[in-house]
């Protein structure tokens, strides 16, 4: 499993990513709201027309500062403009830096934003998956888990109530998200199929298939320690790797 820094550090320069290293960035939306204009001008034509789609202003201005974040990221970590970014998307959407795109350097990347919060997980030669959300108070979390999650993940959560509960739902839920996004399959494997493992409290996880009852040896799922109200994991491929957090307010990204 990963070995974890912790908390969330800067550093003087932008941080090296090392071929053992999955970088983990936490981005608070609200920081940028007078960058929506010049994030929008940095867009695809593809994903000016995705965010001209939302019905809400609050969710266009959150999807064009998350995705201008990533552009902002990934162009330190590849040399090349934010505009200059382009995307490729896989058979059920995950979305890629094009081939053959400049010096990236075989850059992989994941994006999972939730209301004003954004976390971002950049790998150099292997997949990664990330997801957060917002903890809301007055989920139905059990009845959601014994509609969707693996019968044993439901059965835990029912021999605990009220906080306890809903904190293993979203610690469950976002380890699933981040472990689908991952691999780039989206819902179509389906979150019954496959039950995440922690051992105790650790925050490391490993995944089981339901159906044969094997592990998936090719992934691991590290939970992230984030502000109270929000849950957060990244899944990722292979072994021997290190997990580093970063905060983009830290760093001019702006």
């Amino acid at each position: 499993m990963s070995r974890l820094p912790d908390p969330m550090f800067a550093s003087p320069s932008f941080p090296v990513l090392d071929p053992q290293a999955v970088h983990v960035w936490f981005c608070e939306l609200s920081r940028y709201a007078e960058c929506q204009a010049s994030f929008a001008a940095q867009l695809s034509d593809d994903e000016r027309a995705r965010a001209a789609r939302f019905a809400f202003e609050r969710d266009r201005r959150r999807f064009i500062l998350s995705h201008g974040l990533l552009r902002r990221l990934l162009s330190r970590y590849t040399s090349m403009t934010a505009d200059e970014i382009q995307f490729a998307t896989g058979e059920h959407g995950k979305p890629a830096l094009s081939r053959p795109a400049s010096p990236s350097g075989d850059i992989r990347f994941s994006l999972s934003h939730s209301g004003e919060y954004a976390l971002m997980a950049v790998a150099r030669g292997r997949e990664v998956g990330v997801d957060v959300e917002v903890r809301k108070t007055n989920l139905e979390c059990l009845k959601l888990a014994e509609r969707f999650f693996a019968p044993r993940e439901a059965q835990a959560m029912a021999t605990l109530y009220e906080d306890a509960q809903q904190r293993l739902f979203y610690r469950l839920w976002t380890a699933k998200e981040a472990y689908l996004k991952g691999r780039g399959v989206g819902l179509s494997l389906g979150l019954e199929r496959f039950e995440t493992l922690f051992e105790g409290e650790s925050s490391g996880a490993r995944v089981r298939l339901t159906d044969s009852r094997t592990v998936d040896q090719t992934w691991q799922i590290q939970s992230l320690s984030l502000p109270d109200h929000l849950a957060g994991a990244v899944a990722v491929a292979g072994g021997n790797w290190e997990l580093h957090r970063y905060d983009s307010a830290a760093y001019c990204l702006a």
